[in-house]
């Protein structure tokens, strides 16, 4: 059999099953899959979990004062690897170790990722030195078309580029949505002192500072204003947990739920009307189309590549930076049911277009071309 070797920092709890399909089809096709796995020293995230088949090793951190680089201890592994599969980021050692193999041994190697990192200003320094090894590899597993054309403007060969739609299990996460009860819902809202009158806006994702955490906030206290009477949860952690948890304590329509997952988010979004998130958005965006529940989002320079999904007015909203058109968006949309209900309806075509499956389908494929190159 063939070996492939995924590399990569941690296992967010929303890939468990993407990894579990792929090792599935790999082996399908006589090409067996070995992830290697560590932990997280860098994110306050509490989403990370443990797999069943793959390998844990514990990262080792390195403190250079300004910044902090990662070595992942699996060189034995990628010796008797076909194809070995890493995340392109600069604090990642063993990515230099493998682009010096494939020059002096022709080991190899792919990258999969952004080509930028898109949280960090894209013509800083740690952008600018990204690009300068973003062609030392065999093959990219770029998530989105978007990705692709970058690569290709900065001189990657198209042939080599394989576009995977970065996705998560949104079938599976509409099978909970739509599982849930009435009665589920009465009890939740029961519990959480929601009058049945009330809308609901919800916030679901890490809680930073390039999520835009009090723009929302400060959003919604200007519809308070005006006399709407909602609620607003607030569904994730991070570093802002703490701003997060003072703001309920002083505001009576705001409630910290902490992380929530799989069936249990689902719930909450039941309750939900609208998912705001203005702030540097990626994957949030399928939870939307998971859960039927219609996203106003914004322009921002940080967004994640899934960002591209979003077509305005069609299965979500675009609306701006600026707090008193994006409070008018909200307004307008509460007010406007045909408009909401087709933007919920949307989300049907959405998870038959970004699933896993597909996923798991254009990787697989990807892998397929890359050891064959």
């Amino acid at each position: 059999m063939q070996k492939v070797l995924i590399v990569y920092r941690t296992i967010p709890q929303y890939r468990v099953e993407f990894y579990n399909l792929l090792k599935d089809e790999l082996f399908k096709n006589n090409i067996l899959l070995e992830l290697i796995y560590g932990d997280s020293h860098l994110d306050n995230r509490k989403d990370i979990v443990d797999s069943d088949w793959a390998t844990f090793k514990k990262n080792t951190v390195i403190n250079l004062g300004l910044f902090k680089i990662i070595w992942q201890p699996c060189m034995q592994e990628t010796k008797t690897a076909d194809l070995v599969i890493v995340e392109q980021a600069n604090k990642l050692l063993i990515n230099y170790v493998l682009m010096f193999r494939r020059i002096f041994k022709n080991k190899k190697f792919a990258f999969w990722g952004h080509g930028l990192n898109l949280q960090l200003p894209k013509n800083g320094f740690f952008n600018k030195f990204k690009l300068t090894y973003i062609n030392q590899t065999d093959w990219w597993f770029a998530y989105t078309n978007g990705i692709k054309e970058f690569l290709v403007q900065n001189g990657f060969k198209a042939e080599r580029i394989t576009v995977v739609q970065n996705a998560i299990d949104t079938k599976r996460l509409n099978s909970y949505y739509k599982s849930i009860s009435e009665s589920e819902v009465t009890s939740l809202r029961e519990q959480l002192g929601i009058n049945v009158n009330d809308k609901v806006f919800i916030y679901c994702g890490a809680l930073y500072k390039e999520k835009k955490i009090s723009f929302m906030i400060d959003a919604l206290k200007r519809l308070a204003k005006k006399g709407i009477n909602f609620k607003f949860l607030v569904i994730g952690s991070g570093p802002l947990d703490n701003l997060v948890i003072d703001a309920a304590k002083q505001t009576p329509w705001i409630i910290n739920t902490g992380p929530k997952f799989g069936r249990d988010k689902a719930l909450y979004f039941k309750l939900a009307d609208i998912f705001l998130h203005p702030g540097a958005m990626g994957l949030a965006i399928l939870d939307s189309f998971a859960f039927e529940t219609p996203m106003i989002t914004a322009p921002y320079e940080f967004h994640g590549p899934e960002f591209e999904y979003i077509i305005n007015d069609y299965n979500g909203v675009i609306s701006s930076e600026n707090l008193e058109v994006f409070v008018a968006d909200i307004q307008t949309l509460l007010s406007d049911y045909a408009r909401y209900n087709r933007l919920k309806s949307i989300s049907g075509l959405m998870i038959k277009k970004y699933n896993n499956e597909t996923m798991v389908e254009n990787f697989a494929n990807g892998i397929y071309k890359a050891l064959s190159a």
